[in-house]
């Protein structure tokens, strides 16, 4: 019986989202007692919802078309567009799986910059990209060697190369789509110091450059892929680095007026909805609206925007209150995917003996350059990645 409902869930998956596959599936396993009634159950259930799915998923799929479409139309007046994204976000990657599977967008643009890429591993991302064949242990070493550690370990980044490969390996587009890759080439293998990793931290330098070279000279056109500091062309004092560093934005925008289009996504429904994008998916211009003059708080992603008491004082309330500068100053183009949830890898892969002694070597080096600490979390990670073993092992 759990062969049967599992079967016809699998069916929905490929309709719906995860999260009503689960609530499914517990009300289908929990509610009804009998087989019998189990199998009645799973029929009358999704027979039912089967008459209001088509019109749902097409009017979702409807609306998310003319988001990416009026993401493309920038590249009309604007060679670049930048994606700052949440790190690790799955609303986020939904949506820009769609965009580089989508004739409409990736079909007007020749590279995808991405910030989850040694630069030094260019030739064998070509090699993936355009069809040859690489392993996929050889490939992760693109996202594993960069300067920063962990972050680019979540699947979602890995399946930016594999989505592209698929694009090109299928002739979706008149021309084959390039991955270029943003982060600086350093060789771990000859970092031995906090004075061989300095010459490799100006990672927004670096990226802008690729942008430069690789695409601005050219001619081309090309999504951006990066973390959302890199996309903001005003950052906050509190914010900024010590010196200062301009961001990829910013060096773009000073190098090359008006070449680029940044685009970040709002995290919370509660700002969205100040934003007048409170129906997700959506997409909103800044400059000539009324968002332009809007605080670019309420697209904070770590603060909280709430209604405040409507008499004598402000009609929204920030917590804390960062005093970030107007939307206008800081990107050009806003999204609402709905929220914001992080996809993790599993931690087992930190159990590798090798792999983890090197992070730890890396760490203690970053640590050593910037004081920024990242022992305690890979600690946590081999902890979390021995309990999901040790429970493996349990008869």
């Amino acid at each position: 019986m759990r062969a049967f409902v599992d079967a016809v869930l699998a069916w929905w998956c490929s309709c719906t989202g995860e999260a009503e596959v689960a609530f499914l599936r517990l009300s289908l396993r929990t509610r009804v007692a009998g087989a019998g009634r189990l199998r009645g159950a799973v029929v009358r259930a999704l027979l039912g919802s089967a008459l209001l799915l088509p019109a749902s998923v097409g009017a979702a799929q409807s609306q998310t078309s003319a988001v990416i479409a009026r993401i493309a139309a920038q590249l009309d007046r604007h060679p670049l567009v930048m994606l700052g994204e949440l790190h690790r976000s799955r609303e986020i990657h939904a949506l820009l799986q769609q965009m580089l599977r989508d004739p409409v967008f990736i079909c007007r643009i020749d590279d995808v910059v991405v910030e989850s890429g040694n630069a030094r591993f260019q030739p064998l991302v070509d090699s993936y990209v355009f069809g040859g064949d690489v392993s996929q242990a050889s490939l992760a070493n693109a996202w594993r060697e960069t300067a920063v550690p962990l972050a680019w370990n979540s699947p979602l980044y890995r399946q930016v190369f594999v989505t592209l490969r698929e694009v090109n390996r299928t002739h979706l587009c008149p021309r084959s789509v390039r991955v270029l890759l943003g982060d600086p080439p350093l060789d771990w293998s000859k970092i031995r110091t906090k004075d061989d990793y300095a010459p490799w931290t100006d990672r927004d330098g670096h990226y802008a450059s690729v942008v430069e070279h690789e695409v601005l000279d050219k001619g081309h056109r090309a999504l951006l892929i990066a973390g959302e500091y890199h996309a903001m062309k005003t950052v906050p004092r509190d914010l900024q680095d010590d010196p200062p560093e301009m961001t990829v934005a910013q060096i773009l925008e000073r190098d090359h007026p008006g070449a680029l289009f940044s685009l970040v996504a709002v995290p919370q429904r509660e700002g969205a909805r100040a934003l007048g994008m409170d129906k997700a998916p959506a997409f909103g211009l800044v400059h000539g609206t009324p968002r332009e003059d809007m605080s670019y708080q309420f697209v904070d992603w770590d603060s909280t925007v709430s209604r405040g008491p409507t008499d004598d004082s402000p009609a929204w309330v920030f917590t804390p209150d960062k005093h970030w500068p107007r939307t206008g100053d800081v990107v050009d183009g806003l999204l609402y995917l709905g929220g914001n949830h992080k996809v993790y890898p599993s931690p087992t892969i930190y159990l590798d003996p090798e792999y983890q002694r090197e992070l730890r070597r890396r760490a203690t080096i970053i640590k050593a350059y910037s004081g920024q600490d990242f022992l305690p979390t890979i600690d946590d990670l081999v902890r979390q990645g021995e309990r999901i073993r040790d429970a493996k092992r349990q008869p």
